[in-house]
């Protein structure tokens, strides 16, 4: 048999002209690639800002002097006249109703008392009078030893009688209409106003209950304009404070009422108070500071009043505080999505000769309203890109929106 090397020829012959002719038909290099688009981005110079320093807080909202409301008389509840939530206005309102019945009794009663007690003056009046001539006329017939001693005296008590009794219908009337006075202020009592502007919590009590004066409480009131903002500063930052007012200077004594510190607040939504579209209206003044560090929580709780004519502010509510913590000064400023980090350090890009993006490293100081303050690396007359920066590169061409 032969070998098996020798069986197929042909095939062999085949396989050696196929890789002979492979590289004269298939060897063709592709194009080279086009160099990518410069991508277009946005540049803007650096801007000279005014910036207040700020401290920033956690803070919530709270309700200013809340009122409960109470009975200033027993009886029953015959009618509550609002819904739960309704906003109520001051000595205008009507909350609530009790049954007047006793107390338009009661002040007939002192009316009556009243009319007796004025009759009684009138009668003893003309008593006097009465007893007064009766007395002249026994000390007449005294004189001319027509009358006795005893007709004399008797005369003289009978005035004395008289001007005591008038003394007792005088003070009756006093008692008579002090009494009207309180029975007329108990019937107004059954007809409840709301004591002060803002909205109602919910009302424990219904209608036909019945409320004992100055101890149910029949809702409380919660006024809207204005609100309290609170919040918490811990013992470092409150030295800090004291430090910069009291030693530094760099922060304006707070005790002196022409140069308060001043706070704005942000909700969790981004909604600004006083809002930042309206530059040169100033925070609202902190116009309370506990006067210790409480020793449980080794923290000083502050305040600040801030007008909500619109009620928008709710208590409960949770807000970013931010607190001056210097004085007002000029900061070089660039949009806060030009600033990126590498490798620890900060960096932005700005135009160089022929539109070619150059990294630079800055300084970055805080950040507000969207910028943020540059303090080392930049001037005015730099053009920093401010988008795009995903597609720029260090030397690279870039394309400037106009």
């Amino acid at each position: 048999m032969a070998p098996r090397s020798h069986r197929r020829p042909g095939l062999l012959a085949l396989a050696a002209g196929l890789a002979v002719a492979a590289p004269g038909g298939c060897g063709t290099a592709p194009p080279p690639l086009a160099p990518p688009d410069a991508p277009t981005v946005r540049a803007v110079n650096p801007q000279v800002r005014p910036y207040s320093p700020t401290k920033e807080f956690t803070g919530r909202l709270e309700t200013k002097d809340p009122v409960k409301v109470v009975p200033q008389v027993s009886g029953m509840l015959v009618k509550r006249a609002f819904k739960d939530g309704a906003v109520v206005e001051k000595g205008k309102t009507l909350l609530f109703e009790i049954d007047r019945t006793q107390f338009d009794a009661d002040l007939r009663r002192a009316k009556a008392d009243v009319s007796k007690a004025k009759a009684d003056i009138e009668n003893w009046t003309a008593q006097i009078k009465l007893t007064q001539a009766e007395f002249r006329r026994a000390d007449e017939a005294f004189r001319k030893g027509v009358g006795s001693q005893n007709d004399l005296d008797k005369a003289s008590a009978n005035v004395d009688v008289a001007k005591a009794q008038l003394a007792v219908a005088q003070a009756s009337r006093e008692a008579a209409t002090a009494a009207e006075e309180k029975a007329a202020e108990n019937l107004g009592y059954c007809t409840i106003l709301a004591p002060t502007t803002g909205r109602t919590r919910r009302a424990p009590v219904a209608e036909r209950s019945i409320v004992d004066a100055y101890k149910t409480e029949l809702v409380e009131i919660d006024p809207v304009d204005p609100i309290y903002v609170v919040w918490d500063v811990d013992e470092l930052t409150s030295l800090w404070y004291r430090t910069q007012i009291f030693d530094k200077k760099s922060i304006p004594d707070p005790r002196d009422p022409n140069t308060p510190l001043r706070c704005r607040i942000t909700l969790r939504d981004g909604r600004t108070y006083p809002p930042r579209d309206q530059p040169g209206v100033p925070g609202v003044p902190v116009d309370f500071f506990d006067t210790e560090i409480a020793r449980s929580t080794g923290t000083r709780t502050i305040r600040a009043t801030f007008p909500n004519p619109d009620g928008f502010l709710s208590s409960g509510d949770s807000a970013q505080v931010r607190v001056d913590a210097g004085r007002p000064q000029q900061v070089t400023t660039v949009p806060e999505t030009a600033v990126f980090t590498q490798q620890s350090k900060r960096y932005v890009y700005v135009l160089g000769p022929d539109d070619t993006a150059q990294l630079r490293a800055v300084e970055p100081g805080p950040a507000f309203d969207g910028v943020v303050a540059i303090e080392q690396g930049l001037t005015t007359a730099d053009q920093v890109i401010v988008d795009n920066l995903l597609r720029v590169r260090p030397g690279a061409k870039v394309k400037v929106q106009k």
